[in-house]
């Protein structure tokens, strides 16, 4: 006998006849289970990646191998979390690589006349200055973030070499190689000071009152404005933290090298924004996760791991790694198309 559906709750009909609401349930579950896997898509990249490279250098997943790898990029990694936050803001910034430059410089050569503390201190001073020009320019003066940061990207370059003589400034003090080359209970500080501001970073951009701003801001501009928020001083502050960022990666490059010099981190700018747009924050703002960005930075960590340990040639990684941009950029494009419809 067909009974209509009102009179049989909680089962679903097939073509009138009653049927078992567990087909409903089946396909729910194949939904979400689908769902689950391009959400977390970018998490089984770096798994698959992560295999397939030990398979072709066994020794990847040997302790001294992965902490190396962490070590490395640790300073590029810095500069990620500070570009995490003008991109989900809306914003974008190209000047990170001359202020890296820029910070080294002045360390070194702070560091050759006052305490170190004070060195380091003025240092950040020196990238939280250059993020504020940055901000200031973007936000009071409405130029397009990306002429605004390529502008001063030779402004701070500049600097860098006028404050350096366009000579390496070497500094013989001891501790100056703490910051890059010390370690604290086995671990490299570099890492540790990387693991501090990831954790940071990430905690206030996705549980704090300011993190949910910067979301908003970055998502629909004028509907966080009418919202009360402030939006040119939250934009302005995504750029003060990102100088932060660069500086302190620069200092830590200095640090390990033992000298400041205006001509280090020319490609840092590209692979920062190449660890945040793979791991899935959209170019267009209000979307991102400072874990995503982590996990953009480990899938080209471990390639450049396996590159260098097959020795390609430079220009081959370079090409592989411009395809991947692309690629993500055109796939954050189809995705954002996708929801609109």
């Amino acid at each position: 006998m067909r009974l209509p559906k009102k009179y049989v709750p909680g089962l679903a009909t097939d073509g009138g006849t009653v049927t078992d609401g567990g087909g409903s349930n089946a396909a729910s579950f194949g939904r979400n289970a689908v769902s689950i896997l391009l959400r977390y898509s970018i998490v089984w990249a770096l798994v698959i990646l992560a295999i397939a490279t030990n398979i072709l250098y066994p020794g990847f997943f040997e302790i001294a191998n992965l902490r190396n790898i962490l070590s490395q990029n640790a300073p590029v990694g810095l500069v990620a979390i500070g570009m995490t936050y003008v991109l989900i803001a809306g914003g974008f910034d190209l000047s990170v690589a001359a202020i890296f430059a820029l910070a080294g410089v002045c360390f070194a050569k702070f560091a050759t006349s006052m305490p170190l503390a004070f060195a380091l201190i003025a240092a950040l001073g020196v990238g939280g200055a250059a993020g504020a020009i940055n901000g200031l320019i973007v936000t009071r003066l409405q130029v397009n973030p990306f002429v605004a940061t390529l502008g001063t990207a030779s402004v701070f370059g500049g600097l860098a070499f006028i404050y350096s003589d366009s000579n390496p400034i070497f500094v013989e003090k001891e501790s100056f190689t703490f910051l890059g080359s010390g370690d604290v209970f086995g671990v490299p500080v570099s890492i540790v000071i990387f693991a501090v501001a990831f954790v940071v970073g990430g905690l206030v951009l996705a549980k704090s009152v300011y993190g949910r701003w910067v979301y908003s801001v970055g998502g629909n501009n004028e509907a966080a404005r009418l919202a009360g928020i402030r939006v040119d001083v939250v934009r302005f502050s995504t750029y003060v933290l990102t100088g932060v960022c660069a500086a302190l990666a620069g200092m830590i490059i200095a640090s390990r090298t033992g000298v400041g010099t205006a001509t280090v981190g020319a490609s840092i700018t590209l692979d920062a924004i190449a660890m945040v747009i793979i791991g899935g924050t959209s170019l267009l703002g209000g979307e991102g996760a400072m874990w995503r960005t982590a996990v953009g930075l480990l899938i080209l960590a471990t390639l450049n791991n396996l590159f260098d340990s097959l020795a390609l040639d430079s220009s081959v990684q370079s090409l592989v790694k411009g395809t991947i941009v692309v690629s993500a950029v055109a796939l954050d494009s189809y995705t954002r198309r996708r929801h609109q419809h």
